[in-house]
């Protein structure tokens, strides 16, 4: 039975010892098909480095592992989704329109591109940062043209939270810049993303989704990008992957999308429970609907027993 709630999938955020510890405890069929799929050994993960000791592919795979398990939970389900980033991808999954098979696949091609393109020539520095004003994430972005050929404002998450990508690579000079101009950097990735230079480019990307088996869905999908419904047609999702990865994520405009479906009511988010997007998505929400956060994964003992209490 479907709800009248919405569901919002974050995209690819760290997780901690413990919630690396509850997902390759438990030998599912969802963990072995990750395994088999994106070509890695559970035994190997090594929980005490966190996310920041697995590659980008791994990390993903594992993530959603603990989504897919964390909503097999919920008694109903949800009346549209929206993924940001790396979350497109289970949003597809979770609203019927692409098979875990399917998503397994997509992570593992699309990370292991991008991961192959930038050993071969680096894309960029993607960062993320906190301007001192909600205005001045975009008065940002015009400062930065002095000192790089192309910034681009890769993800919005509202309230002046951001993530710039730049053409450049010398991260320390750019830290050196946002500093003067009174930016506190977040986090840098090695690599620029949702920009029209990420990597892989279009042709690989085109390639790589062109033999994608995407199914009728059994609810209303939301773009990233657009904060528009997407078209239940093959064509409309590869479009939706492909803009989002090549364009600004934003948040508020997923929030406002998955509102203005017919029927819904009340937004939920799914991810791992020290995201600082719970808080986002709290505000975002504030005073108009109601929001639950489904923490995920589930925390488990060492013989890989349910400790799960959910967090509303």
């Amino acid at each position: 039975m479907t709800s009248d709630r919405a569901l919002v999938v974050p995209g690819l955020l760290p997780l901690a010892e413990d919630e690396l510890a509850a997902i390759v405890r438990v030998p599912d069929e969802h963990l072995r098909r990750a395994a088999r799929i994106c070509r890695f050994d559970p035994a190997e993960v090594d929980p005490a480095k966190g996310s920041d000791g697995l590659s980008s592919t791994v990390h993903e795979a594992l993530l959603a592992v603990a989504l897919i398990r964390r909503l097999a939970e919920e008694p109903t389900g949800w009346k549209a989704f929206g993924g940001l980033s790396a979350g497109c991808l289970t949003a597809l999954l979770f609203a019927g329109a692409i098979s875990e098979e399917t998503c397994f696949t997509l992570i593992r091609e699309t990370n292991t591109r991008q991961i192959e393109a930038n050993a071969a020539r680096r894309s960029g520095t993607f960062l993320a940062v906190l301007p001192s004003s909600e205005g001045d994430a975009y008065r940002l972005v015009d400062a930065l043209r002095a000192h790089d050929p192309q910034p681009w404002l890769s993800v919005d998450l509202g309230a002046g939270v951001i993530a710039i990508s730049i053409t450049g690579t010398d991260t320390e000079a750019i830290r050196r810049v946002l500093t003067r101009l009174g930016v506190s950097v977040l986090d840098v990735l090695e690599r620029a993303e949702h920009c029209p230079y990420a990597a892989p480019g279009r042709a690989a990307f085109a390639e790589l989704l062109a033999g994608v088996e995407f199914l009728p869905t059994t609810a209303a999908v939301i773009s990233p990008s657009t904060g528009e419904r997407v078209d239940d047609t093959p064509e409309a999702y590869r479009e939706m992957v492909t803009e989002q990865w090549f364009d600004t994520a934003n948040l508020p405009l997923l929030i406002d999308g998955l509102r203005s479906v017919p029927g819904v009511t009340a937004v939920d988010l799914v991810g791992p429970a020290r995201s600082f997007v719970v808080t986002r998505v709290r505000d975002l929400v504030a005073g108009r609907v109601g929001h639950r956060h489904l923490a995920a994964p589930n925390p488990v003992d060492r013989n890989g027993r349910n400790l799960h209490e959910d967090s509303r």
